[in-house]
């Protein structure tokens, strides 16, 4: 059988401060069709790739195999392998004008999103994605990643001015607890991209308090982790990093990087979605109050819409593609809460010289918690509604999503690409078949475990061809 294979490889690196760049490369056609990557990076850089056809994407959906150095920080050096398998990702396709797109990322600004997993234990364990829609299995559908892995979303908040609070928004709270006023945070973060599940505390050794009545089933496990205390989660006082016993601890000694509750002014911006004020965080407008809100109920768990708490995912995501900012569980953040915030400018409601106080000096009494829960109207679930909970009572109904700063160091926006090659191999038939297509070299992590059964190669459409199978 003779394979025939017409690629042109395309390379955009990104150039971030001293960015990394790509050289020596290479194509190759494996003997089981798929399609092999080689180049060499000259300094540590994390790597992402994007197939395309004609130019155009083919999507990340239909990528979900490539494996090897990709998806992660990639050390400097020789040899490095990309390897896609077309036949189970993209077996109807007509393959024409085939090219890979490689982005080489500095640590300091990497791509929006970040995956922890939290059953390895190698520099294999943070993975990085351009979108959604390469991670492998589907966000959503793939349940590992509500279950074994922290999905992060970039939220690239730094230097933005925008409105914290309300002026005028259906259903606000009138005593001066939501006033409008303008904030601009200091760095950038990564927030999860769902509330933080049974199952994910489970996989880091947090187990649910014996006041939890909820039989434990299976889908059971995929609903946020709750009826444990604010100070369970973190342990000690902000702005301290939380104690290696709590929630956050343990979370932090399975992944290697800090992770905490998030500032609620970042949890409020996360959730509006870079949405201003009366509207929900995918920028419908708030229609109700206390009834039924069309709009909300495609983003939201609350009274009107299931009124039970349900698994993470189950609606549409907010516009940063955050699930469940608005109703589910109350989600807590690190703040005191306190009624006058207008003049923090977004920084933790904690007095400098003695955590126990709040901002304005008075002694903390209660935290912050925000987003509602499944039993709430629409007006106590809105981006700028601040609930208070008692941070040594146990409550069923809060929870948490876990913000990180995790190498984000001091960032500047990406420049446009700087170099590009192009190479195209017309007949590989002369060239050796590259071992790199099996074997340890291959990595396909444990949430690819699902992708579409291989097809065979004759299978692909041959008009026009890229492949094909003489």
């Amino acid at each position: 059988m003779k394979k025939c294979l017409m690629v042109a490889l395309v390379f955009s690196v990104l150039s971030i401060l001293q960015a990394a760049t790509v050289g020596n490369v290479g194509v190759l056609a494996g003997e089981d069709g798929c399609v092999i990557v080689t180049y060499a990076l000259d300094a540590d850089a994390i790597i992402t790739a994007d197939v395309r056809t004609n130019g155009v994407s083919v999507g990340g959906e239909r990528q979900w195999s490539l494996s090897g150095d990709v998806h992660r920080l990639v050390a400097a050096g020789e040899n490095k392998r990309i390897v896609w398998r077309p036949r189970a990702d993209f077996p109807e396709a007509e393959l024409k004008n085939v090219s890979v797109e490689v982005a080489a990322w500095a640590e300091s600004d990497a791509p929006d999103y970040m995956v922890a997993d939290l059953l390895k234990e190698s520099d294999r364990r943070i993975r990085y994605f351009t979108s959604a829609d390469f991670l492998p299995g589907g966000i959503v559908s793939n349940e590992y990643y509500r279950m074994y892995a922290v999905p992060f979303r970039k939220i690239r908040a730094k230097g933005v001015t925008w409105t914290m609070g309300t002026v005028s928004e259906l259903g606000r709270v009138t005593s001066g607890i939501e006033t409008a006023h303008e904030v601009t945070l200091d760095r950038n973060y990564y927030i999860a991209v769902f509330e933080t599940t049974k199952a994910q505390c489970e996989a880091v050794g947090s187990t649910m308090s014996a006041k939890c009545t909820h039989s434990k089933t299976y889908r059971w496990r995929l609903t946020p982790f709750g009826n444990y205390r604010w100070s369970d989660w973190r342990g000690t006082l902000p702005p301290t990093e939380p104690s290696a016993g709590s929630v956050c601890g343990k979370f932090k000694a399975r992944i290697s990087f800090t992770v905490d509750l998030p500032l609620e002014s970042q949890w409020e911006f996360a959730a509006r979605g870079g949405h201003r004020e009366g509207t929900w965080g995918d920028g419908s407008a708030i229609l109700k109050t206390n009834r039924s809100d069309a709009n909300l109920n495609r983003i939201s768990i609350n009274k009107h819409h299931i009124a039970a708490m349900t698994e993470t995912g189950s609606c549409e995501p907010n516009s940063y593609g955050l699930y469940d900012m608005h109703g589910n569980i109350c989600e807590f953040c690190q703040d005191w809460i306190q009624g006058d915030i207008t003049g923090l400018n977004g920084a933790l409601c904690v007095h400098p010289e003695d955590p126990s106080r709040r901002a304005d000096g008075l002694v903390g009494t209660n935290r912050v918690c925000r987003g509602g829960y499944w039993t709430y109207n629409p007006d106590q679930v809105r981006a700028s509604c601040r609930l208070s909970v008692l941070p040594t009572k146990y409550h069923s109904h809060m929870g948490a999503r876990l913000v990180t700063y995790a190498n984000l160091g001091e960032e500047v926006a990406p420049t446009a690409a700087v170099s590009t090659n192009t190479l195209a191999l017309i007949d590989t038939r002369s060239v050796p078949p590259a071992a790199a297509a099996t074997g340890s070299s291959v990595e396909l992590r444990t949430f690819n475990r699902i992708l579409s059964a291989a097809f065979p190669l004759d299978t692909l459409t041959p008009a026009g061809l890229m492949l094909i199978v003489r």
